[in-house]
C-alpha cells in the first residue's frame, strides 16, 4: 500500500474492545435507551439527536461510578504498538468520535498518550449528564454530532474504523482500515477496504509499504 501522512482513527469499538458509550448506557440509562439507538441505526434520526435523547435518559450517578467505569474500559491489545508504529514513522494520528471526550481524554491520560482527538462534550456536574456538540456541522449529510468529515484537511488519508458513524468518512478515504458493522457494510457495498480485528493488522499491512 501507499504511505500516508494521516491517519484518522474512531474511539468507540475501534480502539476500546467494547463500544463504551453503548456499555455505559446499558449500565446507566433507562433501558428504552435502545429504541433510540434504533432509530438512527435505521437513520430515522440523526447521531445528535440520538446523543441528546440517551443522555437524557442516563441515570444519576456520583463521581466514583463514573470514575470506576471509565477506568475499568479497555482498548486494543496492539494500539500501544500502533502508536509507537506511527510516531516512528512521523505518522500523524488524529482520533474522531461522535462519542464523548471525557472517555477518550481519561483513557489517553491512563497510557499517557498524546493524540488529538475530537469529539461530543459529556458534561458531568452534580450526578447530573448533559452534552455539547462543539463540532456540529449544520451542512454534515448525517446530520452527526462530531462531523468527521470536515475535520479532515488532507486530500490524502487512511482512516480506521468500524460502526455506523464512519460510513460517511470511510467512503472519503484513500485507504480504509474496517471492523465489525463497517466491515460488513463495505462488503454489502463493494467498497474496498482492508478487514482487521486487532490493531495488528493494521500494523502488518502499514509494514508492507515501508
Amino acid at each position: 500500500m501507499k504511505r500516508f501522512n494521516s491517519i484518522y482513527c474512531d474511539f468507540d469499538g475501534t480502539i476500546t474492545k467494547e463500544d463504551s458509550v453503548n456499555s455505559f448506557f446499558e449500565m446507566y440509562a433507562s433501558p428504552n435507551w435502545v429504541d433510540s439507538e434504533k432509530l438512527w441505526v435505521e437513520g430515522k434520526i440523526s447521531s445528535k439527536e440520538n446523543a441528546i435523547i440517551q443522555v437524557g435518559l442516563l441515570k444519576n450517578i456520583s463521581q466514583k461510578q463514573l470514575d470506576d467505569y471509565i477506568d475499568a474500559i479497555e482498548i486494543d491489545d496492539y494500539f500501544l504498538d500502533f502508536v509507537s508504529y506511527v510516531k516512528l514513522q512521523n505518522i500523524k494520528l488524529t482520533i474522531l468520535s461522535d462519542g464523548f471526550d471525557l472517555f477518550i481524554q481519561k483513557v489517553l491520560e491512563r497510557y499517557n498518550l498524546v493524540i488529538p482527538y475530537y469529539a461530543n462534550k459529556l458534561i458531568f456536574k452534580d450526578g447530573k449528564f448533559s452534552i455539547d456538540f462543539p463540532y456540529y456541522n449544520e451542512c454534515c449529510d448525517k446530520k452527526a454530532g462530531m462531523c468527521k468529515c470536515q475535520k479532515v484537511k488532507e486530500n490524502s488519508f487512511c482512516y480506521i474504523g468500524d460502526g455506523t458513524s464512519d460510513l460517511c468518512i470511510a467512503s472519503k478515504a484513500d485507504f480504509l482500515f474496517a471492523s465489525k458493522k463497517l466491515h460488513k457494510y463495505c462488503k454489502d457495498n463493494n467498497i474496498k477496504h482492508s478487514h482487521f480485528t486487532s490493531f495488528r493488522d493494521i500494523i502488518n499491512v502499514l509494514k508492507e509499504g515501508d
